[in-house]
């Protein structure tokens, strides 16, 4: 089978009718398969396109209608049809056959809707528009085709309702035309016909045959209102007026009348009312009442109009035009202008003088806004006030003294003129009047006659306070202000006296003018042109003061030089005349003259002598060069001045040289030299010029740098002693150079390096011939300011207020002076709210404020921002151009104080400040956190003490991914978590535990019913054990120890000395004492006692009530291991790596680790120990025996940190970091070791 089926065409086009029936041959369809037998066998199908309205012959391909057409449902096909063979495989092939639906009218038209309806008014005119029918024919585009009609039945029905009978008066009232159109025939009855109902036909008049649609038209005929509402009398349509009265602050809904109206051809619709502030109605009944306050003093007629609607058609209104009156009550209270009245009035004022007016409105009309004006309280006699204007005036002008009364408090009262007493409203307003001030009061001096002391040294510039005069002058203001004046004196106007603050000051020289002198001055008020004035007297003295040192004139260099030729160094040659002046008078300025040996002032030493009186230095003896050739002499000016002499000194070298020898020498007033030179300067700057001298005609000078310029900055020029750079020169790495110069005679003097070693900086000082230069680098701007760190991290408390240290941001610049100054602000303050990861923006104004010494203070409450975060950026910038900056990034979290977590230290606060870097860092690897360290602070044990050698570190941890504070649990958890990998980084650092800041406390409500029972129980428990205790004493029950459980127990406590005698931190021996606490608990406690023991047992009670107990009957002893004894299972079962002393959130103690010692004690107090766990054999005698001898409470560890407040807890005390265990009390007693809850 390889051929496949083909149809002649590839599309098949036809058309047929509509109406056509069922079962018409529509197309043959016929394919041809070159195959032969069943290979060339066809059927024929249709694909798709049919809609089920048309089949096919399978076998012969004829297409015919399968069910009935209508062109208005589908008015084309287009069918897929398939002509497949019967070969295997089967083919097939396809053709498209399109068949086109020819229209016929065989549709009726119809209405649209069947039932149409209109509306016409009574007074219509003939050949009005009533209605258009509308209607359509699905076989005609145009509705031109169609023929509209009227038809019976006609019916009508009248106003009431009714249907008219017989009557055919209305049939012809309306007339309908071909296209539809009604309208009116004749004049409308509505009375008698109200609705008219007519059948209606449309026609298709392109039918073959008849078509037609039937519907129905109702027509209303609407009425014409034609009478409009009428409001009752007194109103008419000519005087459309109604007047009512209401009284004034009636309350809100207070009925002022109800408005009625008629209407003779409808019903009333509703009532209208214009607004007016006052008053409203109800729309259906016409009830008018009020709506809001009247106040007849705001509004005193109120107008308004109502409309009444009656429900024809159209509407028509009446309206009524009202008229209230307000009548006036006694509603307000007089009101002033101001709430209160300041006045002045000088004193003494004369009677009458009008002190000011106090006024007041009533806004009640007539008599009830009328006043009168009374004062009243403790000054009102001294005034007087206008009973109808409110004007004060004075009455008693005695009463007017400032001095005595500065100011009067009255109480003006306005009262109104109500007709009727009773009903009189008043007000009251304070009046405070001020008493000014007349100046009527004379100064006075404190004192008549001052004496005081002056040196005539005094200081002029500024000048020296002598003394100070004081005045006073009751009046005030100008009045009142004394100023000081000199009226004469006798020493020549050389003081002045401050005129405003009376103080005597110097007003020239007071030199060479001692002694003593009178001046009178005066205090004048009025500002000194008063008529008022009081005088006094200065008795002052002038005393002379030695203030001059004596001034060297010869020599005039602070370290001079003299030479002398060795052949006139003789005896008694003058070397120099010494010269001293001295700027005091008399004695004070005569000047003596001293050599100074050893501190000590002579007129002469073994080689020279200095005359006292005139200066003159000379020689004592010969003096030979070869065997001394330079002298140094200090040389002594001090004058005779009292109470205290003043002296100079002069450093003076005498040189023998040689008659034929002369080197070149620097001279002393510019040795040393001081130059400057600015760094990061080039090369070859001058700095400037050294210069030494030679007594030569021809001299040649030649320089070298001996010492100072070891780096090579600077050469100096051989031949012209100017100094320049060699390199560019860092302030910041060397700020001073100091070099040595030495000026030489050799052009080419080469001094090697040993030779420079071998120099004295102390010789070359002294030398002449070598200059020392002083070069100071000036500072250029040329460095940035850097901070310590770019980004700090810091938390502040919630509850902070203003000004509080956040944190310190520390920023330096290497420069100096001014260039290095540094200007702090916060830039920006970004805050991130709760949870959020994008900033809201910058906070203005910021607050957080910086200081100049780089301290981060809040300048706001924190109280709003509370577990919100700031990220601060903070700038560093210069003062100076180029004002360079550097920024920080301060990232600060506002916290609550119970999200800290508390770091206990066996160290105090200095130490662990040095660590804090490396402590946070350890504990920021272990938690994976951010660490930020809050404060550190002294440790408070539980008793309230401070502990000066130990710290608590608070800090919060945030998590770096979400930046929020982690729970202080969470961190806990995390630290408990990584107990095996902190242990030696806690030793390392003396950490004792961390534990929450703030524990949070709860309190049960307390129930009076459960505390009765809990009473009840404790008192049957105390008798139960009561008889218990009754019953063993009766029966003398024994315990005893084996000997082989003894010995057994001694070797293991041995052991736990041994190994507990170690420098590790109580913290990590828990391991240890659970392998003992394990064996012990498998030990066999107790056992039957023997006859042996049993006597022993009875000699140790004997023993033990004379003090020295026997170590063969002491008992095991248990510290608070009951529970242990009586479940070791329960013991075993316990983590062994749970962190002791963990904290708990319900209790408030103190929670921290720590090092234990037990206290020494002996068998005395070993009752006191054990308490009620420890029962004699012998009957008790050991119980009272170490009750009676029990130790004071100040025996209790001075430092108890167990959260238990068992008895154990206060036995043990904590010092240092080392488990110490220390020895019984007793002579000859074994070791024991208490065990550790």
């Amino acid at each position: 089978n390889n051929h496949a089926p083909q149809f002649a065409r590839e599309n098949y086009l036809t058309s047929i009718e509509e109406n056509f029936p069922i079962g018409t041959k529509v197309e043959r369809l016929e394919a041809i398969d070159l195959d032969t037998g069943i290979n060339a066998e066809i059927r024929y199908r249709i694909q798709q396109g049919s809609f089920d309205d048309f089949s096919i012959d399978n076998r012969t391909g004829v297409v015919s209608i399968a069910r009935k057409l209508d062109y208005d449902r589908r008015n084309t096909y287009q069918m897929e049809i398939v002509a497949s063979d019967l070969g295997t495989p089967s083919l097939s092939g396809t053709t498209m056959l399109t068949v086109s639906i020819i229209n016929s009218n065989d549709k009726a038209p119809y209405f649209t809707p069947t039932t149409q309806r209109a509306e016409v008014s009574e007074d219509a005119a003939i050949g009005t528009l009533v209605h258009t029918l509308v209607a359509v024919d699905p076989d005609v585009a145009s509705s031109e085709s169609l023929d509209y009609a009227a038809t019976e039945p006609i019916t009508a029905v009248d106003k009431n309702g009714k249907e008219v009978g017989e009557m055919e008066d209305f049939k012809d009232m309306f007339m309908i035309d071909r296209s539809g159109k009604v309208f009116v025939n004749r004049r409308l009855q509505r009375d008698n016909f109200a609705v008219i109902r007519i059948t209606v036909l449309v026609t298709d008049t392109t039918a073959p045959s008849i078509q037609q649609g039937e519907g129905l038209l109702i027509i209303t005929i609407t009425d014409v209102n034609e009478e409009p509402p009428l409001f009752a009398p007194p109103w008419t349509p000519e005087s459309p007026y109604y007047r009512f009265q209401v009284v004034e602050e009636q309350p809100i809904g207070t009925i002022l009348t109800t408005m009625q109206a008629t209407d003779a051809d409808s019903t009333i619709a509703e009532y209208r009312m214009t607004e007016n502030g006052f008053f409203e109605i109800n729309n259906t009944t016409g009830l008018v009442q009020t709506k809001s306050r009247i106040d007849y003093e705001q509004v005193a007629v109120i107008r308004f109009n109502v409309t009444v609607v009656d429900t024809g058609v159209p509407q028509l209104t009446s309206t009524a035009q009202i008229t209230v009156d307000v009548q006036n009550t006694n509603d307000n209270d007089p009101v002033f202008e101001r709430p209160e009245y300041a006045m002045r009035i000088p004193e003494n004022s004369p009677a009458g003088t009008v002190v000011g007016v106090v006024r007041a409105h009533d806004a009640d009309g007539g008599a009830y806004g009328q006043l009168t004006y009374t004062i009243v309280g403790e000054h009102s006699g001294s005034f007087a006030i206008d009973p109808d204007t409110g004007a004060l005036t004075v009455g008693n002008s005695s009463a007017l003294d400032r001095e005595v009364e500065q100011e009067v408090s009255l109480t003006a009262i306005a009262t109104d003129r109500a007709p009727e007493v009773a009903a009189r409203r008043s007000t009251t307003v304070p009046v405070q009047i001020t008493i000014l001030d007349v100046n009527d009061n004379e100064p006075q001096f404190l004192q008549r006659i001052y004496h005081a002391t002056v040196a005539e040294n005094a200081a002029l510039h500024p000048p020296a306070a002598i003394l100070q005069v004081s005045a006073s002058d009751p009046d005030e203001g100008a009045a009142g202000d004394v100023k000081y004046a000199i009226v004469t004196d006798d020493v020549g106007g050389i003081f002045r006296l401050d005129a405003n603050s009376g103080i005597l000051y110097p007003g020239a020289s007071l030199i060479g003018k001692s002694g003593h002198y009178r001046i009178e001055i005066e205090a004048r008020d009025g500002l000194g042109a008063g008529p008022h004035s009081d005088a006094a007297t200065i008795m002052i003295e002038i005393q002379s003061i030695n203030q001059h040192r004596p001034v060297f004139i010869m020599p005039a260099l602070y370290n001079a030089t003299v030479e002398l030729p060795e052949n006139l160094a003789a005896a008694d040659y003058l070397v120099m005349t010494v010269k001293a002046t001295d700027n005091d008078s008399g004695a004070n300025g005569k000047v003596l003259y001293y050599l100074q040996v050893n501190s000590q002032n002579v007129q002469e030493t073994d080689e020279f002598s200095i005359n006292e009186m005139s200066g003159e230095l000379r020689i004592r003896r010969q003096l030979d060069r070869k065997r001394q050739a330079r002298y140094e002499l200090i040389l002594v000016a001090r004058d005779q001045g009292t109470p205290a002499w003043f002296e100079t000194l002069r450093f003076l070298t005498v040189l023998l040289v040689d008659v034929n020898e002369n080197y070149p020498e620097f001279p002393d007033a510019s040795n040393p030299y001081k130059f400057f030179v600015a760094e990061n300067g080039p090369r070859d700057v001058r700095i400037g010029k050294i210069q030494a001298f030679l007594d030569s005609p021809n001299p040649s000078i030649y320089y070298y740098v001996l010492l100072g310029n070891e780096d090579g900055a600077f050469y100096v020029d051989k031949t012209s002693g100017d100094l320049y750079t060699n390199r560019s020169i860092d302030r910041e790495v060397n700020d001073m150079y100091l070099l040595y110069v030495m000026a030489s005679k050799q052009p080419d003097l080469y001094v090697s390096e040993r030779d420079r070693i071998m120099l004295s900086t102390e010789q070359l000082e002294r030398n002449a011939t070598v200059a020392k230069v002083w070069v100071s680098v000036l500072d250029v701007n040329d460095n940035a300011p850097v901070f310590r760190r770019d980004t700090y991290y810091a938390g502040i408390s919630s509850r902070a207020s203003i000004n509080e240290l956040v944190t310190l941001v520390n920023a330096t610049d290497r420069d100096l002076g001014v260039n290095a100054t540094l200007d702090l602000f916060i830039r920006g303050s970004f805050l991130y709210k709760f949870g959020a990861t994008k900033t809201t923006g910058s906070i203005v104004p910021s607050p957080f404020a910086i200081s100049k010494d780089g301290r981060v203070l809040t300048a706001n409450y924190m109280a709003e921002y509370n577990q919100d975060r700031f990220v601060l950026e903070i700038v560093a910038k210069e003062v100076e151009s180029p004002e360079r900056e550097a920024v920080a990034r301060v990232h600060v979290w506002i916290f609550n104080p119970e999200q800290l977590v508390r770091m206990i230290l066996s160290r105090p606060p200095a130490e662990v400040h040095q660590d804090r870097e490396e402590i946070v860092s350890e504990l920021g690897n272990a938690t994976q956190r951010l660490i930020i360290v809050d404060e550190i602070r002294y440790h408070v044990d539980s008793l309230g003490r401070i502990r000066m050698d130990w710290c608590d570190m608070y800090f919060h941890a945030v998590d770096t991914a979400t930046q929020m504070i982690v729970p202080v649990e969470e961190i806990l958890r995390e630290i408990d978590a990584k107990y095996d990998f902190l242990q030696d980084y806690n030793a390392g650092y003396s950490i004792l535990n961390v534990v929450p800041a703030y524990a949070a406390t709860t309190q049960d409500d307390f129930d009076l019913a459960l505390a009765a029972l809990i009473a009840l129980l404790i008192v049957l428990f105390v008798g139960a054990v009561s008889f218990i205790v009754f019953c063993c004493c009766l029966k003398h029950w024994s315990i005893s120890i084996p000997s082989e459980t003894r010995r057994k127990d001694a070797l293991i406590k041995k052991q736990i000395i041994e190994d507990l005698n170690t420098t590790e931190n109580p913290l990590w021996i828990e391991q240890k004492l659970k392998l003992y606490e394990e064996q012990e608990l498998t030990m066999q406690v107790f056992s039957e006692p023997d006859m042996s023991q049993q006597q022993s047992m009875n000699n140790s009670n004997s023993t033990n009530s004379a003090g020295s107990p026997d170590p063969s009957s002491q008992l095991s002893l248990t510290l608070g291991l009951d529970h242990q004894l009586h479940h070791p299972q329960q013991q075993q079962q316990q983590q062994p790596h749970l962190r002791r002393d963990s904290y708990d959130m319900s209790q408030a103690g103190d929670n921290t680790y720590a090092t234990i010692q037990p206290r020494n004690y002996g068998t005395s107090n070993l009752s006191t120990v054990l308490g009620s766990s420890l029962t004699p054999a012998g009957g008790g005698a050991l119980g009272s025996s170490g009750v009676t001898s029990a130790t004071s409470s100040s025996e209790v560890a001075d430092y108890a940190t167990l959260r238990n407040s068992r008895a154990p807890s206060q036995l043990f005390e904590f010092r240092g970091s080392t488990f110490q265990v220390q020895q019984p009390g007793g002579g000859d007693q074994p070791d024991y070791v208490t065990e550790l809850m």
